[in-house]
Order: structure tokens, then sequence, then C-alpha cells
């Protein structure tokens, strides 16, 4: 219930918030009474009567049948009162947003491209193919986001980001995807400064970010609307210069949403030959229309953080589509069934262990919510394990005195045998649960503070541990799990 009071009077739009306030109060301590007095009063009234004139019922029950009636006039008029002013506070705030009163206030700049560099050391020398993998996590995205920074800088200092060749995402992973394809990650002078992509985070605010939307009990299913988001990502990405770096970005991108009627992955890409997976389908982007080009990829970003139940679904023609963390967290097996050789991942629930609250609703169902994401990205990377086992399995027979016999038709064996794939290298980070509990967790896109400091511990964590990497197969698929203080345990239980 605080959570509720906190988000209606306190999180969203100042111009929201004073308007439901005061129409609230105003209904309370004079609205209510003035209509029950009016309306309330003598439908009861008639319906006492009414209930009186029934045949076969006694005066008691009459009584009590008219009074029954009465308490439901009386609670359907106070929450009626409710309803009105939240739909009259959401019309004067959109009224106020499109009129221009509610100023930007992320930056935005060129894109900043590195100088290449000839490193003396190269870690990527036998890596011929990169991928990257974003999953969602909401406001967790700040730790994602400093960790990106941490690789981007790693990459660029050994002259390997033109080897990034796959960024798969989901949910808020597909916006910080969006400044790594449009280069918006280096900062403009020292690696020290802040970038867009870090300055976004710092700044980031629900007041400015969601919207209320209008609300009506069985006639919609959504209470916000990502208006002032999407007019963000228009400052932002839709200019001259990083416009361009979207268009021309030689990264082959996909971004995750769940169609909502087939139950299916639909991705948002620039690829013209995307991998053939079962039950994915493609929404394919084509840079020769620039127009066309942007409003897909601003479609596919919106979609695939179109979280349930706060936003209304995201329509392409007579699909309905919302988060792509409901069917996949986690988007390996693009950057897997591209070949690539080197995967960097960054899941935000791979460790979601806690204590349950035994006693609140709310946080029994959100706690669902999060085993649920936490175990879908564990079967990503039990995927991945088992992909490598195969790989190894294949190479293995291939490389024996005694090869097995040729096989022919689409038996398990012949399908094994019949793969390229190599085997993966996978370089994973996440924050543990603790230091999420700490900081900022799913929901939080108010703690601005708390926000930065996700994105400082997780970028020098990071950075640490990229030096001391071996960029070839590993025995095991391990994730890096980063506390508040920094330190790093390495979790292998998949």
């Amino acid at each position: 219930m605080m959570s509720i009071f906190a988000w209606l009077f306190i999180r969203l739009p100042l111009v929201f918030s004073l308007s439901f306030a005061s129409m609230t109060l105003g209904w309370v301590f004079w609205g209510f009474r003035y209509l029950n007095d009016r309306v309330a009063s003598p439908v009861a009234q008639s319906l006492d009567e009414y209930a009186g004139q029934i045949p076969g019922i006694g005066a008691l029950l009459a009584s009590n049948l008219g009074s029954f009636f009465h308490a439901l006039v009386v609670i359907g008029l106070f929450f009626l009162g409710f309803l009105v002013a939240y739909n009259l506070s959401a019309l004067l705030n959109w009224i106020a947003f499109r009129s221009g009163m509610m100023p930007i206030h992320y930056a935005a700049g060129p894109p900043q491209i590195p100088d290449i560099r000839t490193p003396t050391v190269d870690p990527f020398a036998d890596v011929k193919r990169i991928g990257i993998v974003l999953a969602g996590g909401g406001a967790k995205g700040a730790y994602q986001a400093g960790a990106m920074k941490a690789i981007y800088r790693f990459l660029a200092e050994h002259n390997a980001l033109d080897k990034v060749k796959v960024l798969s995402s989901t949910s808020i992973g597909s916006w910080n995807a969006l400044f790594w394809l449009a280069n918006l990650i280096k900062p403009q002078r020292s690696w020290q400064d802040q970038s867009i992509h870090e300055l976004w985070w710092r700044a980031i605010n629900a007041k400015s970010l969601a919207a209320p939307s209008w609300y009506v009990p069985a006639l919609r299913n959504a209470f916000l609307s990502s208006a002032p988001w999407q007019r963000v990502f228009d400052h932002i990405f839709d200019r001259e210069g990083v416009r361009d770096q979207l268009l021309q970005s030689g990264i082959h991108f996909y971004m995750t949403r769940s169609n909502v009627r087939s139950a299916e992955l639909t991705c948002a890409t620039n690829d013209p030959h995307p991998p053939p997976i079962p039950k994915v389908s493609y929404d394919t982007l084509d840079p020769a229309d620039p127009v066309k080009f942007m409003a897909g990829v601003k479609g596919g970003v919106f979609a695939s953080m179109d979280l349930p139940p706060l936003f209304p679904y995201a329509r392409e023609g007579t699909n309905l589509y919302e988060d792509g963390g409901v069917i996949d967290n986690l988007p390996i097996q693009f950057p897997a069934s591209l070949n690539c050789d080197l995967i960097f991942i960054l899941p935000l629930n791979s460790d979601f262990e806690q204590t349950p609250n035994r006693f609140s609703i709310v946080a029994r169902l959100l706690r669902v919510m999060d085993v649920r994401q936490g175990a879908l990205e564990r079967g990503s990377f039990k995927t991945l394990y088992l992909y490598n086992e195969l790989a190894a399995l294949r190479n293995a027979l291939m490389a024996a005195p005694a090869r097995p016999a040729a096989t022919s038709g689409s038996t398990p064996l012949a399908t094994a045998l019949s793969r390229k794939n190599p085997l993966i290298n996978v370089f994973a980070v996440c924050p543990l649960k603790t230091f999420v509990r700490e900081t900022i967790d799913t929901a939080e896109l108010w703690k601005t503070k708390e926000a930065g400091i996700a994105f400082e511990v997780m970028e020098k964590a990071t950075a640490e541990l990229l030096p001391g990497f071996q960029f070839k197969p590993q025995d095991k698929t391990r994730v890096a799990l980063v506390s508040r203080a920094g330190g790093v345990t390495w979790d292998e239980r998949f």
C-alpha cells in the first residue's frame, strides 16, 4: 500500500501527482458527502421501497436487502470518485506533456569513436567473432551499463570493437544496446569522464520516463504510457550523427519481444539474413529507408521494454507484443547460432536467492516473477553449456582415428555432425542479489543516486576482471557475481 501511495503521489509526474492529490482530498472531504446525500441516499431509499414490494419476503429481510444495496451504492460511488480523479489527472498531465511544459533533462551529444590503437598484447588475436548479450531487468540496467563501459573500453584499447558482430538484447538490455550501437559509451574526453550513456543512468527519474494513462476496469489492462520515454529516444538517438551510426552499424542486433497471440519470440533486427531458429520470427529493418528504419528501431525497443501490466501492448498490424523477458530474458541463441566464438553476457537475475516474505501477497507475486526471470537466465546458461559440450564431442569424434560412419538424413547424430559451430568462450558478470537489494532493484527507476553507485561498482569490478581473463574456451561456463563492495565470487552451478 505504501508503494502504491508513493507511485501515485510522489514518483509520477508532478502535474499528475498534484492534480490527483487535490482532487482526492476534495472528493474525500466534500464531493463524496455531497453526492452521497444527493445520489446514494435517494437511490438507496428507492431500493428500500422496491425491496419492500417484492412478494414473498418479510419486512426484516426486505430491510436488510435495502441496507445491502445501499452499502453497494456507497462503496461504488466512493471508488468511482477516485477513478474519475485518476483519469482527470492523467488527462491534465497529458495536456501538459503535449504542450511542451515538461522539459527533457537527459544529456545528448554526438557519437564518440575511439582512436584506433595497436596493442602490444592482443588477447583477442584468436577471436574472430564477438557477440554481446544484454538481459532485461528494469532499473537493474544500471549495473549492466557499468559493465558495458568497462567492456567497451577494453575492446577499444585492444582494437577489437570491429570484431563485435552480434548484439542480442531483451527489455532494458535493448535500451542499453542502443548506446553501444550508436557509439555513445565512450566519454567525450577522458575515460574517467561520464558518457551520454552514463549520464542517462545518473539522471533516471520515473517522472520523466512514464506518464499515467487513462484506466477503466475491464476496458484497459495497463496504467502507464511510455510516451515521455519515447520522446527521450528521439532526443538522444534520432539526431544527425547518432542516427547515422545506427544506420551504418556493422553489428547485427536482435531486440526481442514476445508475441502475445502466438507466444513466440519476435526480433527487430538489421540482419537481412537472420538465423532460422524454431519459434522465432523477425521484423527485418532496412537501413536504406532511414525514416522507416528508425521507426522500426524505436518500435522494437519499446516493445522489448513493454513490461506488463505497467504499459499497454505494443501493436504492429494485427499483432500485439509485450516485454521480451516474458519468453527469453537472456537471448544467447542469436550469437551462438551465428558462430561467435566469444560472447560477453551481462545477466541481471542469475543470482536471485533471498529470504521469502511470508506475509505480503504482493511481495509473494514479485518473488515469483524474480525467480522466473532468474530461472530463465540460468536455463540459457545451461543451454550454452550443452552447446559447448556437443561442439567438443563433435570435434573429438571427427579427430579420432576411427571416425564415425557417414550418416545422412535427420537423425540426431547426422544433425550433430553437420553443425559447424565453434566452441564458445563466455565472459559473464552479474550483480549479487544482496547488492541489488542494497542499491537499486527492478522497478526503482527513481533511485538516481543508487543508479550511479551501481554503474560505478560494476564498471570497476568488470574492468579489474577483464585483463586476467583467458579469452579462449574454458572448461566450465561461469558467472562473476559482484558484491556492493566490488568483490567477486564465481558461480558455476548451472
